[in-house]
């Protein structure tokens, strides 16, 4: 392969042959000048392999131009798939914790419905005048009756900072999309279908249903 100084030399010496050459004068090339004789047929020769070398050349660049646009674009890909994989890894992550604070909030309502248990038959009780003779245990029972009470608010306040809200069932018409009737009874002031009970109270967060609410939905006196 011939060397970048020996390229320009012949293309300065075809460029001062052609500006000399004149048709009657076919050996004006070899007159010209005061360096040595230019043979034209190896001259041409030599423009000739330059000329494959750089058609060989622009080749090459073509070749690393489509190798570079393919790995741009496989580069391009995998970026692509990598974005989406992460995006699945972030949804499987946030459904996992979802899932998991579900349960432990389901948990928080079970021990809530039980302390809201106690908390009515607390409510319930009506020390009799006996309770005077002992006024130390009627003190203690009012001591656990404010505990129990602080204990209740607590779960509230916890259940309400996570956006957990009560569903608001007695009163209105069954909505199986969030009540489920678990019995049914008879009330001639109160409409076929109107919620008079809560057997267990029902729980949203945010629009998502928690845990349905279960009730007892009034009947007419005659339906089956």
């Amino acid at each position: 392969m011939m060397d970048a100084e020996a390229k320009e030399r012949l293309i300065d010496e075809f460029r001062a042959c052609l500006e000399d050459w004149e048709p009657a004068d076919g050996n004006a090339c070899d007159a010209a000048g005061d360096g040595p004789a230019v043979d034209l047929a190896l001259l041409f020769a030599e423009l000739s392999v330059l000329r494959n070398e750089v058609r060989a050349e622009a080749r090459q660049f073509k070749t690393a131009l489509d190798d570079m646009r393919a790995l741009t674009e496989l580069l391009s890909e995998q970026n692509r798939r990598l974005a989406q994989d992460l995006e699945r890894a972030r949804e499987a992550e946030g459904a996992a914790l979802r899932q998991s604070e579900r349960r432990l909030l389901l948990e928080i309502l079970e021990i809530r419905d039980r302390i809201g248990a106690a908390m009515g038959v607390f409510s319930a009780y009506r020390p009799g005048w006996l309770s005077r003779l002992a006024p130390a245990e009627t003190r203690l029972a009012q001591g656990l009756g404010e505990g129990i009470t602080l204990t209740l608010r607590r779960l509230d306040d916890v259940l309400a900072e996570r956006r957990v809200r009560a569903i608001e069932a007695v009163g209105g018409r069954l909505d199986p999309n969030t009540m489920r009737a678990i019995a049914t009874a008879v009330d001639a002031d109160r409409a076929p279908g109107e919620v008079l009970r809560e057997a267990r109270r029902g729980y949203m967060r945010d629009d998502e249903l928690l845990r349905l609410a279960e009730v007892i939905v009034n009947k007419r006196e005659n339906q089956i």
